[in-house]
């Protein structure tokens, strides 16, 4: 990243690039939103400050002569030296490390930082003898500047005092910089940017002044010759006319200030703005100068009290990307997009929304829909008739009660990757979703639904995971007659489901079937029959979750798990039984007392009186043990030698209880007491 990108704190780094950004903005939630908004910002100043720094670096030649600096050489072929004074204690450390030592036809960028400099206001760049073309001084505890430390800096074009404590504009400063291009005055305490401010300065083209204490601007402040502006995170109520004739502008950001309106205040005559970044404020509406915006690719207008659009942006042919989340929009007009047909995300997630109203059919090239906590009550499969990229739509927690359309009403080349429909009020699907091509994940979770159709799950041949968890579903039995030859997992935890027959002989290709916290009472072994689980195209183990299911009370369950084993399927969970068990279950506190990929037997010692294990009667005190297979978890009752197999790490338990642990594997050193007479290398032999 560039080393002159946004002088530090909340703007370094992976921060540098807007589309990355605003992908982590858009999937998070509202609290850390803020701080991502600034994050995604700082993506300008990276493009502001040239090229130096960015990719691989260099040494130069004087990099031991200079110390306590370093430096190393630009990669872009500019003949520049970027020459780094971190941490240092006094200016006259500096001074004594770089006057003289670089010839006046290499261009300099220096970097002062994290310094304090008591003696910074005895010295001057000037007697440096560098040719300095940017100049960074962030983090150095400056609140005033002394004009004689700035004399003849005619060569910079970069100036960065972000960090600092300036209550102004040190214009008295600026005025030694007439060259300069880029401003970052990030992160101090400024409250008014005047039009003396910049009048020594015209040549400037970005300029960023987020996070500080700006109330107020002068309407003629700023230069006419801007490019980008930075005005986010201050305590603006208006932007008095400033930006109206900065023809040049392509990105805005004013961002997280008091803006109850920008109308009349945009440059409606830059025709190259591209990105307006204006989330975050106190605005009732989109401006109508967005219309006059033809090369408008982003805009961010989230965290506001906008209620309609207004058709401001029907004519927006080359925006990309909309964000417009946690406002208060009602209603979209029918030909709301109508010319925004290569917008690529729509974020219109916490609005009032009760209808789509046919106005997604024009985004051909639209890949995600965010339309979560709305008030939809519907939603048609119509309203994305012809969207052939969409890769996530996202309804969830609106108060969807039906879903509508089927592919004999939808475009044939209608193609969705996810579809999240959870947390509404769906009692049914009624085939909605019957043929939607390329779907790869469907959440229906937390809905009303009672059953599954067949019809409902037709011609999903690319589905891989569906979830239908928090619902009231009773049976799976109808999936059996619908072929899904994709399916990896299904998620149907916290349903009433009350036995499993045939239930996943439609489903080849399940790996994972989540059916916890059910009413689950019996297990065919045909369930897993027809199901050949493969990852990565190598044969592994179809994983059935039991958990807290009446299924793993049962007496007969090992001989079920036995089968299941044969079958490559393995069941796990723990439920609280009746039975009586052993002790056994202190192995259930997970620690670390053995190797973390060890599986590890546990079996009782027998108490007194004859007990029968596996058809033969055995003496008091005698060990005896049954392979409980792929059994994770489950205590088995006391006539069957409360055995239980569990997932390492596990702590041994007191060795004056009845439980002994075994490994499957070698003798350890060191092993514990209760592990010393039950070493076997195989399961299947008897005691030692």
């Amino acid at each position: 990243m560039g080393w002159w990108c946004a002088g530090g704190g909340h703007t370094r780094g992976e921060y540098c690039r807007l589309p990355t950004a605003y992908a982590q903005y858009r999937d998070q939630p509202r609290p850390a939103r803020t701080m991502t908004a600034l994050a995604l910002a700082a993506a300008l100043l990276c493009a502001l400050a040239g090229r130096l720094g960015t990719g691989a670096s260099f040494h130069c030649a004087m990099r031991r002569e200079i110390s306590p600096c370093t430096c190393r050489r630009d990669d872009v072929g500019t003949g520049a030296i970027l020459v780094i004074c971190q941490r240092i204690s006094t200016y006259e450390d500096i001074a004594r490390a770089l006057t003289s030592k670089f010839s006046p036809e290499t261009k300099i960028g220096l970097d002062i930082s994290y310094s304090q400099l008591p003696d910074f206001s005895d010295h001057s760049f000037r007697e440096l003898g560098l040719s300095i073309t940017k100049l960074k001084l962030n983090y150095d505890n400056l609140s005033d500047l002394k004009e004689s430390v700035f004399t003849k800096l005619d060569l910079l074009d970069y100036f960065s005092l972000a960090d600092n404590s300036l209550t102004e504009m040190p214009r008295h400063v600026l005025r030694h910089m007439p060259h300069v291009k880029t401003l970052d005055f990030c992160r101090n305490k400024i409250t008014k940017l005047a039009e003396e401010d910049f009048k020594d300065i015209q040549e400037l083209e970005h300029l960023v002044v987020a996070d500080n204490q700006i109330s107020k601007i002068e309407k003629h402040a700023v230069p006419k010759g801007l490019k980008h502006v930075h005005l986010g995170i201050n305590k603006l109520s208006s932007l008095n006319g400033a930006l109206r004739d900065l023809d040049d502008l392509e990105w805005i950001f004013i961002n997280t200030n008091h803006l109850k309106s920008i109308e009349n205040e945009l440059p409606v005559r830059a025709k190259k703005i591209t990105l307006i970044h204006a989330a975050n404020n106190e605005l009732q509406s989109l401006p109508k100068d967005l219309r006059q915006m033809p090369s408008l690719e982003a805009m961010f207008f989230y965290d506001n009290h906008i209620k309609s659009l207004d058709g401001a942006l029907q004519k927006s042919k080359r925006l990309t990307r909309i964000g417009l989340s946690y406002n208060k929009i009602e209603r979209l007009a029918e030909d709301e997009f109508a010319e925004t047909e290569i917008l690529s995300e729509l974020d219109m997630a916490y609005n009032q929304l009760r209808s789509l109203n046919g106005s997604l059919t024009s985004l051909k090239s639209l890949r995600y829909l965010n339309l979560t906590h709305n008030f939809l009550t519907e939603f048609s499969l119509q309203e994305i008739k012809g969207l052939k990229r969409l890769s996530v739509i996202d309804l969830s927690h609106n108060k969807i009660s039906s879903i509508t359309g089927n592919m004999n009403l939808v475009d044939v080349e209608t193609r969705v990757l996810e579809l999240r429909l959870d947390h509404n009020f769906i009692l049914n699907l009624g085939g909605a979703l019957m043929g939607l091509r390329g779907l790869l994940t469907l959440n229906l979770s937390n809905n009303q639904l009672q059953q599954i159709s067949p019809d409902d799950l037709i011609g999903l041949e690319d589905l891989r995971l569906l979830d239908v968890s928090h619902n009231q579903i009773t049976t799976l039995e109808e999936t059996s007659k619908t072929f899904l030859p994709s399916l990896e997992e299904l998620i149907a935890h916290h349903n009433n489901i009350t036995m499993l027959d045939k239930d996943f002989h439609g489903l080849p290709s399940l790996c994972k079937a989540d059916l916890s916290y059910n009413k689950i009472q019996s297990v065919n072994y045909e369930v897993v029959s027809k199901s050949r689980c493969t990852i990565n195209g190598v044969p592994s183990i179809l994983k059935i979750y039991l958990q807290d299911n009446p299924v793993l009370c049962d007496e007969r369950l090992y001989e079920l798990m036995t089968i299941l084993g044969s079958l490559n399927a393995r069941v796990s969970g723990v439920s609280t039984c009746v039975t009586t068990q052993t002790s056994a279950p202190v192995l259930m506190r997970a620690l670390n007392d053995i190797d973390p990929d060890t599986p590890v037997l546990v079996v009782t010692q027998l108490g007194t009186g004859v007990q029968v294990v596996e058809g033969r009667e055995t003496i008091p005190s005698q060990l005896a043990y049954q392979r409980v297979g792929a059994l994770i978890g489950h205590v088995m009752p006391e006539r069957d030698g409360g055995l239980v197999l569990v997932d390492p790490p596990v702590t041994l338990p007191p060795e004056n209880t009845n439980v002994v642990v075994k490994w499957p594997d070698e003798r350890r050193d060191n092993s514990h007491p209760l592990a010393d007479h039950l070493r076997l290398r195989d399961l299947n032999t008897s005691p030692q």
